[in-house]
């Protein structure tokens, strides 16, 4: 490489670090601007620094837009339906039930793990939080430990569910950017990040258990008063508690009661959130069931596209949810229409911010910023696996966002995917578990856990913040491990 050639590689890497740098000072600072603006202009400003000729750089944005969202937008849809209905139904609070009160006290923390990963995989964190909060009050009264303490595993479970599980939105996306088999990426994820998680909520929350003994025991010697019925007094209303409340109210309006149809049982839900995962399972491993070219074996990679995979479970789920939809409005196809209309609109920001931040992965491709990146990572023999996580983290401590820091990392990596010498699996995994890192107050999910569990910011910062810093850690840990295993 000449010299020339070097110093103009050493200009695009600093031009892909300034629009890092560039994000961090829309989004963090005080101009706070919004992640998607901030991506937006981030992209045409790498665009034209880079050299790239002014007419390429729309060029290059509208193509990696075009490539993000066009595999990723109807499963972010299919899988906010899904979401829907497990919490208009009373499934997931069921499920939830279920869970706890078949796993005893000393079973109790094993059943939030669990249902943190199971609830994780198809919702976004914020809901999954919403819809466990009160499973959450209960475990902390049924255990006698403050909520944040009791809710360590579950939020372990759903925090790692976010950055590593398909089809969870940000694993899809850098499984969508990698190229990686969705399939054998979500049964690598359990086994890498299901460790990782027990690791951290039981372990970590065994420590603040400890702790808060320690704290109990010193200011009860002091003579300071415990609250203890703190934890049932930290949550308002659930969803189905309000809803219940303005049937009464309405009933009551109109001298009648409205028919309430019976909550969904615990199998249901169960049974709606495994069934895509068990068909992206099948699609991934039809050739290994079936014969390669068979009639069956079309037809299972046909089925096992997350986007197919999806939409089988929402029609199926739409016949054994739907009936049990608890809103409080005349059942019928009107109320299921309006219902799937409604849950589009929280993921429109989502949506928008998923699709600058494909803009901006298409401009570091295009531009040559991306490719400078990861040949210099290269020449300086840094493990393919930990240049993704770095990436992902640097982003996620700048930036707050979790979906943008894998976006971002996945975006710079994707064009050298072939030439890593790792499995696209493992990439993906190795970026979820940085984009975990270390959330703190540029965090939205920091203050959604800091509103629910209200708790002061130097608190969350010793719980929430250290439990996602040791998350990521290990979650990088244990897919180092697998990767070597299957190399």
């Amino acid at each position: 490489m000449t010299v020339a050639a070097q110093s103009h590689d050493w200009y695009l890497v600093g031009c892909a670090a300034g629009t890092v740098l560039l994000l961090l000072v829309l989004i963090a600072t005080r101009l706070r601007l919004h992640p998607a603006l901030a991506l937006c202009i981030a992209a045409v400003g790498l665009g034209v620094a880079s050299g790239m000729p002014l007419a390429k750089v729309p060029l290059a944005f509208t193509a990696g837009v075009a490539n993000l969202m066009g595999h990723i937008a109807i499963i972010l849809g299919l899988g906010a339906i899904l979401g829907r209905l497990l919490a208009s139904s009373g499934g997931a609070a069921a499920l939830g039930r279920a869970l706890v009160d078949g796993c005893g006290k000393a079973g109790l923390p094993w059943a939030l793990l669990a249902l943190g990963v199971i609830v994780g995989m198809p919702v976004f964190f914020e809901v999954g939080l919403v819809l466990m909060m009160p499973i959450v009050a209960e475990a902390a009264r049924r255990s006698g430990k403050p909520p944040i303490v009791a809710g360590m595993p579950l939020l372990a479970g759903l925090s790692i569910a976010h950055g590593m599980l398909p089809p969870h939105p940000a694993a899809m996306l850098a499984a969508t950017e990698y190229h990686a088999d969705v399939g054998r990426t979500i049964l690598w994820g359990l086994v890498a990040g299901v460790p990782a998680a027990a690791l951290t909520g039981l372990g970590f929350g065994q420590l603040l258990t400890r702790q808060w003994e320690k704290r109990t025991a010193k200011n009860a010697a002091r003579g300071v008063p415990v609250a203890a019925d703190e934890a049932l007094t930290l949550f308002a209303p659930t969803l189905a508690e309000d809803l219940a409340m303005e049937r009464r109210a309405a009933g009551a309006g109109a001298g009648k009661t409205m028919k309430i149809p019976a909550p969904s049982g615990a199998l249901r839900a169960a049974s709606a959130i495994l069934l895509p995962i068990a068909i992206i399972f099948l699609g991934s491993w039809a050739d290994t069931l079936t014969t390669p070219g068979s009639g069956l074996n079309a037809v299972l990679h046909f089925a096992g596209y997350p986007d197919i995979a999806l939409l089988i479970a929402v029609l199926v789920a739409l016949g054994t949810l739907g009936p049990h939809l608890q809103t409080g409005r005349e059942h019928g196809p009107e109320m299921l229409r309006k219902l799937i209309s409604e849950s589009f609109e929280p993921i429109a920001n989502v949506l928008v911010i998923l699709a600058a931040a494909g803009g901006l992965s298409g401009v570091l491709r295009e531009s040559g910023a991306a490719q400078a990146t990861v040949d210099l990572a290269l020449g300086a023999h840094m493990p393919p696996l930990v240049l993704a996580w770095m990436l992902a983290a640097v982003v996620r401590i700048a930036m707050g966002s979790a979906t943008v820091a894998t976006a971002v990392a996945a975006g710079i990596l994707a064009p050298m995917v072939g030439h890593l010498g790792v499995r696209p699996e493992m990439l993906v995994l190795a970026t979820g578990a940085g984009s975990l890192i270390c959330s703190h107050v540029n965090d939205p999910g920091f203050w959604t856990v800091q509103s629910f569990f209200k708790m002061e910011v130097k608190d969350m910062l010793k719980t929430w913040t250290v439990m996602e810093t040791v998350l990521s850690i290990a979650g990088l840990g244990t897919t180092l491990a697998l990767a070597a295993v299957l190399r």
